[in-house]
Protein backbone atom coordinates (compact mmCIF):
# COMPACT_ATOMS: atom_id res chain seq x y z
CA UNK A 1 0.00 0.00 0.00
CA UNK A 2 2.47 2.42 1.15
CA UNK A 3 4.20 1.83 -2.60
CA UNK A 4 1.15 3.21 -4.54
CA UNK A 5 0.34 5.95 -2.18
CA UNK A 6 4.07 7.04 -2.29
CA UNK A 7 3.64 6.46 -6.36
CA UNK A 8 7.21 5.27 -6.24
CA UNK A 9 8.36 2.59 -8.80
CA UNK A 10 11.44 0.63 -9.58
CA UNK A 11 11.51 -0.32 -12.87
CA UNK A 12 14.58 -2.63 -13.70
CA UNK A 13 17.71 -0.66 -13.28
CA UNK A 14 20.57 -1.58 -14.68
CA UNK A 15 23.86 -0.41 -13.75
CA UNK A 16 27.24 -0.70 -16.01
CA UNK A 17 30.01 -2.57 -14.07
CA UNK A 18 32.35 -0.02 -14.66
CA UNK A 19 30.19 2.83 -13.03
CA UNK A 20 27.41 3.13 -10.86
CA UNK A 21 26.37 6.20 -11.85
CA UNK A 22 25.15 5.06 -15.36
CA UNK A 23 21.37 3.52 -15.10
CA UNK A 24 19.98 1.99 -18.52
CA UNK A 25 15.93 1.87 -18.77
CA UNK A 26 13.72 -0.32 -21.09
CA UNK A 27 12.00 3.12 -23.07
CA UNK A 28 8.13 0.44 -23.24
CA UNK A 29 8.59 0.22 -19.41
CA UNK A 30 8.97 3.83 -18.73
CA UNK A 31 5.89 4.15 -21.52
CA UNK A 32 3.71 2.27 -19.36
CA UNK A 33 3.84 4.93 -16.76
CA UNK A 34 3.96 8.10 -19.03
CA UNK A 35 0.76 7.23 -21.32
CA UNK A 36 -1.43 7.96 -18.49
CA UNK A 37 -0.48 11.95 -19.62
CA UNK A 38 -3.15 11.26 -22.15
CA UNK A 39 -5.72 10.39 -20.44
CA UNK A 40 -8.74 13.05 -19.38
CA UNK A 41 -10.08 13.96 -16.07
CA UNK A 42 -6.26 15.88 -15.15
CA UNK A 43 -5.86 18.30 -17.59
CA UNK A 44 -3.14 20.39 -15.41
CA UNK A 45 -1.79 17.03 -13.91
CA UNK A 46 0.64 14.50 -15.16
CA UNK A 47 3.38 12.43 -14.17
CA UNK A 48 7.09 12.47 -14.66
CA UNK A 49 10.41 10.32 -14.16
CA UNK A 50 13.18 11.35 -11.38
CA UNK A 51 15.72 9.65 -10.15
CA UNK A 52 15.87 9.34 -6.06
CA UNK A 53 18.08 8.57 -3.59
CA UNK A 54 17.21 5.30 -2.16
CA UNK A 55 19.35 6.52 0.85
CA UNK A 56 17.77 10.01 1.65
CA UNK A 57 14.45 10.16 -0.64
CA UNK A 58 15.85 13.33 -2.37
CA UNK A 59 15.84 13.61 -5.94
CA UNK A 60 19.32 12.85 -7.51
CA UNK A 61 21.00 15.09 -9.94
CA UNK A 62 20.97 13.84 -13.48
CA UNK A 63 23.97 14.74 -14.88
CA UNK A 64 23.32 13.67 -18.61
CA UNK A 65 20.66 11.75 -19.95
CA UNK A 66 20.39 9.80 -23.66
CA UNK A 67 18.35 7.54 -25.55
CA UNK A 68 20.16 5.27 -27.93
CA UNK A 69 18.96 2.55 -30.88
CA UNK A 70 21.45 1.33 -33.16
CA UNK A 71 22.98 4.27 -34.95
CA UNK A 72 19.82 6.53 -33.43
CA UNK A 73 20.80 8.86 -30.45
CA UNK A 74 19.17 11.40 -28.85
CA UNK A 75 20.05 13.05 -25.82
CA UNK A 76 18.00 15.20 -23.16
CA UNK A 77 18.06 18.70 -21.85
CA UNK A 78 17.17 18.53 -17.80
CA UNK A 79 14.83 20.79 -16.32
CA UNK A 80 15.71 22.38 -13.24
CA UNK A 81 13.07 20.19 -11.55
CA UNK A 82 15.50 17.21 -12.39
CA UNK A 83 12.80 15.53 -13.75
CA UNK A 84 13.50 13.15 -17.04
CA UNK A 85 11.92 14.98 -19.85
CA UNK A 86 10.94 11.71 -22.46
CA UNK A 87 8.81 11.70 -25.21
CA UNK A 88 5.55 10.27 -25.27
CA UNK A 89 5.56 8.68 -28.22
CA UNK A 90 4.14 5.41 -29.54
CA UNK A 91 6.01 4.47 -32.16
CA UNK A 92 8.82 5.35 -29.83
CA UNK A 93 7.57 2.48 -27.81
CA UNK A 94 7.26 0.04 -30.43
CA UNK A 95 11.08 0.80 -31.60
CA UNK A 96 12.17 0.59 -27.82
CA UNK A 97 15.65 2.37 -27.60
CA UNK A 98 17.84 2.57 -24.53
CA UNK A 99 17.51 5.52 -22.38
CA UNK A 100 20.51 6.30 -20.56
CA UNK A 101 20.66 8.11 -16.66
CA UNK A 102 24.05 9.37 -15.41
CA UNK A 103 23.87 10.53 -11.58
CA UNK A 104 26.59 11.38 -9.32
CA UNK A 105 28.52 7.89 -8.56
CA UNK A 106 28.29 8.66 -4.69
CA UNK A 107 24.68 8.37 -4.47
CA UNK A 108 22.92 5.70 -4.99
CA UNK A 109 19.96 5.96 -7.06
CA UNK A 110 16.59 4.28 -8.12
CA UNK A 111 14.42 5.53 -10.71
CA UNK A 112 10.59 7.12 -9.44
CA UNK A 113 7.47 8.33 -11.08
CA UNK A 114 6.14 10.80 -9.72
CA UNK A 115 2.40 12.89 -9.92
CA UNK A 116 2.95 16.82 -10.37
CA UNK A 117 0.98 20.25 -11.68
CA UNK A 118 1.70 19.89 -15.41
CA UNK A 119 1.12 23.70 -16.41
CA UNK A 120 3.55 26.74 -15.53
CA UNK A 121 3.13 27.83 -12.27
CA UNK A 122 4.38 31.39 -11.56
CA UNK A 123 4.98 33.11 -8.24
CA UNK A 124 1.51 33.57 -7.09
CA UNK A 125 -1.58 31.15 -6.78
CA UNK A 126 -4.87 31.38 -5.29
CA UNK A 127 -6.65 29.02 -3.12
CA UNK A 128 -9.00 28.12 -6.13
CA UNK A 129 -6.02 26.60 -8.37
CA UNK A 130 -5.46 25.07 -5.31
CA UNK A 131 -8.68 23.55 -4.83
CA UNK A 132 -9.35 22.78 -8.67
CA UNK A 133 -5.82 20.56 -8.86
CA UNK A 134 -6.71 18.25 -5.80
CA UNK A 135 -9.64 16.04 -7.99
CA UNK A 136 -7.37 15.70 -10.65
CA UNK A 137 -4.50 14.49 -8.93
CA UNK A 138 -6.64 12.05 -6.66
CA UNK A 139 -7.49 11.13 -10.75
CA UNK A 140 -4.01 10.45 -11.77
CA UNK A 141 -3.26 8.59 -8.95
CA UNK A 142 -6.15 6.24 -8.94
CA UNK A 143 -5.05 5.60 -12.99
CA UNK A 144 -1.69 4.75 -11.76
CA UNK A 145 -2.60 2.73 -8.85
CA UNK A 146 -5.17 0.46 -10.58
CA UNK A 147 -9.01 -0.33 -10.21
CA UNK A 148 -8.80 -0.93 -7.17
CA UNK A 149 -6.87 1.89 -5.86
CA UNK A 150 -9.54 4.52 -4.73
CA UNK A 151 -10.37 1.88 -2.10
CA UNK A 152 -7.41 2.04 0.17
CA UNK A 153 -5.43 5.64 -1.55
CA UNK A 154 -6.19 8.42 0.74
CA UNK A 155 -7.34 11.93 -0.66
CA UNK A 156 -4.99 14.71 -1.33
CA UNK A 157 -5.43 17.19 1.03
CA UNK A 158 -2.90 19.95 -0.25
CA UNK A 159 -0.14 20.58 -2.35
CA UNK A 160 3.77 20.92 -2.00
CA UNK A 161 5.49 23.29 -3.58
CA UNK A 162 9.20 22.34 -4.53
CA UNK A 163 12.02 25.33 -5.02
CA UNK A 164 15.28 25.42 -5.93
CA UNK A 165 18.30 25.12 -3.17
CA UNK A 166 18.66 28.85 -3.59
CA UNK A 167 15.38 29.60 -2.49
CA UNK A 168 15.10 31.35 0.49
CA UNK A 169 11.95 33.71 1.77
CA UNK A 170 8.53 32.08 2.85
CA UNK A 171 5.32 31.72 1.12
CA UNK A 172 2.85 34.25 2.17
CA UNK A 173 -0.99 34.44 1.84
CA UNK A 174 -3.56 37.46 1.59
CA UNK A 175 -5.04 35.87 5.12
CA UNK A 176 -1.75 37.23 6.80
CA UNK A 177 -0.38 33.27 6.99
CA UNK A 178 2.94 32.20 6.44
CA UNK A 179 4.39 28.95 4.82
CA UNK A 180 7.84 28.15 6.14
CA UNK A 181 10.13 26.89 3.11
CA UNK A 182 11.80 23.97 4.82
CA UNK A 183 13.99 21.67 2.76
CA UNK A 184 13.77 23.56 -0.14
CA UNK A 185 9.79 22.84 0.00
CA UNK A 186 6.74 24.22 1.38
CA UNK A 187 3.12 22.26 2.48
CA UNK A 188 0.13 23.99 1.82
CA UNK A 189 -2.82 22.29 3.42
CA UNK A 190 -5.77 23.07 1.42
CA UNK A 191 -8.13 22.72 4.44
CA UNK A 192 -6.56 25.80 6.00
CA UNK A 193 -7.46 28.37 2.80
CA UNK A 194 -10.28 30.36 2.90
CA UNK A 195 -12.19 31.03 -0.11
CA UNK A 196 -10.51 33.59 -2.20
CA UNK A 197 -7.28 33.33 -1.01
CA UNK A 198 -3.75 34.88 -2.59
CA UNK A 199 -0.20 33.08 -1.99
CA UNK A 200 2.93 34.71 -2.93
CA UNK A 201 5.66 32.96 -3.41
CA UNK A 202 9.35 33.98 -3.07
CA UNK A 203 9.93 32.33 -6.81
CA UNK A 204 8.50 30.43 -9.28
CA UNK A 205 8.39 26.98 -8.06
CA UNK A 206 10.47 23.85 -10.27
CA UNK A 207 7.55 21.74 -9.12
CA UNK A 208 4.28 21.14 -7.32
CA UNK A 209 3.21 17.56 -6.07
CA UNK A 210 0.18 16.22 -3.90
CA UNK A 211 0.49 16.42 0.12
CA UNK A 212 -1.54 13.17 1.27
CA UNK A 213 -2.39 12.85 5.22
CA UNK A 214 0.30 11.48 6.98
CA UNK A 215 -2.24 9.13 8.46
CA UNK A 216 -3.32 7.64 5.04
Amino acid sequence: MKKVISVLALLGMISFPASAETYRFSYSKLFTQLKHNTEEGHPDIGVAYFMVSADSGQVCPISRAWMRKKEHYEEFTIPASQALPLPLDNQLRKVNPDVFVETPSTLNCDISFQVLVDKPVGKTLTSQQVRDWLPQMDTMMENLGGMFASWFMPKTQGVVIHFSPSATGKITSSEGQDYTIDDHQAIIDASGLGQEVKLTLPEAPIKVSPWLPKNG
